[in-house]
């Protein structure tokens, strides 16, 4: 009896021996929740880790699908795309995210950052400018969904750069031909500017170029009145003082 007892501890000490010497199994750690991989997203982007932070935001898009994590998830990773300057990749993202998610919180903000991202992709002024024609319309039927929107202020800022780039070329043109003494021909794209983009700052020699236009044309009251405007000014003292001198000239007539 004693010695069937040694001979079953015997077996029990091998076997717990034999559990002992067996690796641990590895536990394969919970999956995150959205929430828990958002929050991780949001803290990378917020340190402009932009590559690791779209990794997370697309793995919750695709993982989540329909939940309001992936709907912000959306929203960032086109944010993302727009803060590291990649705005025709953040023009697409945007675009996606309005159309698909037409109730996300994000909604203004990624209207507002769709037409940015439109202009800012767009050529340069001596290009085809069509683009930039569509950030225009972008920003302005913003303005009328989000009258008090906080973006108010930017946008106008950002509408008169576009008018600018628009303007560009026929400012050019009307440089050329006033230079060449081509005077009439200055004339017409100087005021189709004026009628095009009423509201935008011209620069004080385009100003005096255009009351010589005038002046040149025949057109003296126009001069005058622009001419007085100019000499008011004290932006450029050369520039003030020739319109001064015309305009006392044309007063002399």
């Amino acid at each position: 009896m004693s010695t069937k007892i040694i001979n079953l501890t015997s077996i029990i000490v091998s076997v717990l021996l034999i559990f002992a010497a067996c690796p641990k199994r590895t536990q394969t750690p919970p999956a995150p929740t959205a929430g828990m991989a958002l929050e991780q997203a949001l803290k990378l982007k917020a340190q402009r880790q932009f590559s690791q932070a779209e990794e997370i935001f697309t793995f919750i898009i695709f993982n989540y699908p329909g939940s309001s994590e992936a709907s912000d998830a959306q929203f960032h990773l086109a944010d993302c795309y727009f803060l590291s300057r990649n705005y025709q990749q953040a023009q697409s993202e945007f675009e996606f995210y309005i159309n698909n998610f037409p109730h996300g919180k994000y909604q203004e903000e990624a209207s507002f950052k769709l037409a940015l991202s439109t202009f800012y992709a767009a050529p340069g002024p001596n290009q085809d400018q069509s683009q930039t024609i569509r950030a225009k319309e972008q920003l302005l039927d913003f303005l009328e969904r989000y009258p008090e929107s906080k973006f108010r202020t930017e946008i106008q800022q950002t509408l008169a750069q576009i008018d600018e780039r628009l303007a560009h070329n026929d400012f050019q043109a009307a440089r050329l031909y006033f230079k060449s003494g081509e005077y009439k021909s200055a004339l017409v794209y100087y005021e189709y500017i004026q009628q095009s983009w009423p509201d935008l700052n011209w620069s004080l020699i385009d100003r005096y170029r255009l009351a010589l236009c005038y002046f040149y044309t025949g057109q003296l009251e126009k001069a005058k009145q622009l001419l007085q405007e100019i000499a008011t000014s004290s932006a450029s003292p050369k520039i003030t003082h020739s319109a001064q001198k015309l305009l006392n000239r044309l007063n002399n007539l």
